[in-house]
């Protein structure tokens, strides 16, 4: 008889990497999106599956209270992610057809934690978009984001 389990990814695998560089997300007002400085490259690997985990620094967080995250591939240009929109901080909502999820915390000052899980990967190199509703502008400093890969295998 088969058995299904989970197998560390062959790109980023279990072990938490950065999904943007700690300074992309500094000051990020409300009802602006982010696009990440850093692509990802699974291309090779192939994984399926990632988990993204975040932490936002202490801030006087308010209604309607999450972030939501969004998944741009790279282009046939080469050089473009996505919609080409959010290089740096701007107003907006990102396309519907590059979300994968929210995270919704408390609307309270302190500092903000949550998971979005089993997002299902893009072949190839893409970058994640962050889109902040979390009602006021996200701290200066200590925002972090971070996702680690994953397939299934049959044994």
């Amino acid at each position: 008889m088969a058995t299904e389990k989970w197998i560390a990814g062959s790109g980023q695998g279990l072990t938490w990497g950065d999904a943007f560089t700690s300074s992309t997300l500094n000051s990020i007002a409300n009802g602006n999106s982010i696009l990440s400085d850093l692509a990802i490259s699974n291309g090779t690997p192939l994984d399926i599956y990632c988990d993204l985990s975040m932490s936002l620094a202490s801030a006087a967080f308010v209604s309607p209270n999450f972030v939501g995250f969004y998944l741009y591939p790279l282009n046939q240009d080469g050089t473009t992610y996505g919609d080409g929109r959010f290089g740096s901080s701007a107003a907006g909502n990102p396309p519907g057809q590059y979300f994968i999820g929210t995270i919704s915390f408390p609307a309270a000052t302190q500092a903000q934690t949550g998971s979005i899980i089993r997002t299902t990967l893009l072949p190839g190199t893409f970058k994640f978009v962050l889109y902040n509703q979390g009602g006021v502008a996200l701290a200066s400093s200590g925002n972090v984001v971070k996702y680690r890969t994953y397939n299934r295998s049959i044994v």
